[in-house]
């Protein structure tokens, strides 16, 4: 049989690139020989995405030490392609680098990713990929703005940003100095979800509790994100022309919205962007079954990230799908319509305690030598 192994990673937990090594241990250990074998880490946008796409594109990691998500110092890198750089916002600006009590849900920023880009365009890029996922804010990426000059200011004439919670304040906003910046620079966003930026699926109603928002902070965001969606529109665009319903907008906090207004991006998905620079339809063409992976397989999976994308290729081309997530919250019928197995490594029998490791992992893909190949 072959297979073609192609987790995410279990975000801030196991990388990708070690999921699937942890994969292919337990499939060999059973029946060593017995299958053929690729492996073929993915990510959408969020973590992961620059790791994947170096394995199968080479390029230059640039480490630089920017501000985090509550503005300490954290070490990201972007990846450099001769004159493209690739720029994952959760390098610098991921809720990865904050512990649950440091949650900072109206304060929290992008300012990292801006001085990435900054220092990317000062190193010759003159094409700039920002993959959008795995944001610990809502600020619609208003502080990778100002760290390229733009500037927020309220009633008082001050600086406004940093944090969704601010984004209520704005009265002007200038962009003269960030348009010299990037005049010779072309940008695209890759999303990893298709939420917009408002609404019921939205920024602030989906994510920012994920990021520790509560109810009340939910709809403080959510009238933040508006007003700067007004205020950023009458400068750049137009209400009627906005970005603000396009699939994406929502993505890392509104990040999406903002910087493909201001910053005259295009949208692209975060998966098929990668998985076309990976070849990724090749492999999936080559192989009989597919194992994907994730920390927490649900109804999110199955919007715009990496794991639902991957399901409906393979499925489309006939291919069997076994899912090893750390965890799901997808109904027993929903797993049985959807994949040939899910195992998930952080539960018993594979796990003692809820939390997974590349041991369990391992435990758990030994069982899928016995799944049929249904597709």
């Amino acid at each position: 049989m072959k297979i073609l192994i192609a987790p995410c990673s279990y975000k801030g937990s196991i990388a990708a690139s070690a999921l699937a090594t942890a994969i292919e241990a337990g499939i060999n250990s059973q029946n060593p020989g017995l299958n053929q074998i690729k492996l073929a880490p993915v990510a959408d946008g969020g973590d992961d995405t620059l790791a994947c796409l170096q394995l199968a594109a080479g390029g230059d990691l640039v480490y630089q030490t920017v501000s985090g998500p509550t503005s300490k110092p954290v070490q990201a890198a972007y990846l450099l392609l001769n004159d493209i750089a690739c720029i994952e916002l959760a390098q610098a600006s991921g809720i990865a680098h904050l512990k649950t009590d440091e949650l900072a849900p109206l304060t929290a920023h992008t300012y990292g990713t801006g001085e990435l880009i900054a220092h990317a365009i000062e190193n010759g890029a003159r094409k700039i990929v920002i993959t959008l996922g795995g944001s610990a804010s809502t600020d619609g990426g208003t502080a990778i703005l100002v760290a390229l000059g733009a500037k927020f200011l309220n009633k008082q004439g001050q600086s406004t940003i940093f944090g969704g919670g601010s984004l209520i304040d704005i009265e002007h906003i200038a962009l003269a100095v960030l348009n010299e910046k990037i005049e010779r620079v072309s940008f695209v966003i890759a999303t990893d979800v298709v939420s917009p930026l408002l609404g019921a699926s939205g920024a602030a109603a989906v994510f920012a509790p994920q990021k520790g928002a509560s109810i009340d902070q939910v709809r403080l965001l959510e009238q933040g994100l508006a007003h700067f969606a007004d205020m950023l529109d009458a400068v750049v665009t137009s209400k009627r022309n906005s970005l603000r319903h396009t699939p994406g907008a929502g993505a890392a906090g509104g990040a999406g919205f903002g910087l493909a207004t201001a910053l005259s991006a295009s949208f692209v998905s975060g998966f098929h962007w990668l998985a076309e620079r990976t070849n990724l339809s090749e492999k999936l063409n080559w192989c009989d079954m597919v194992v994907v992976a994730e920390g927490c397989l649900d109804n999110q999976s199955l919007s715009g990230k990496a794991v639902g994308e991957l399901l409906q290729l393979a499925k489309s081309a006939g291919k069997a799908v076994v899912a090893l997530p750390a965890v799901t919250t997808l109904s027993q019928s929903d797993q049985e319509k959807l994949f040939s197995a899910v195992f998930c490594t952080a539960e018993p029998p594979f796990c003692q305690g809820n939390q997974a490791d590349v041991t369990s992992v391992t435990a758990a893909a030994r069982l899928i030598n016995g799944v049929s190949l249904r597709s």
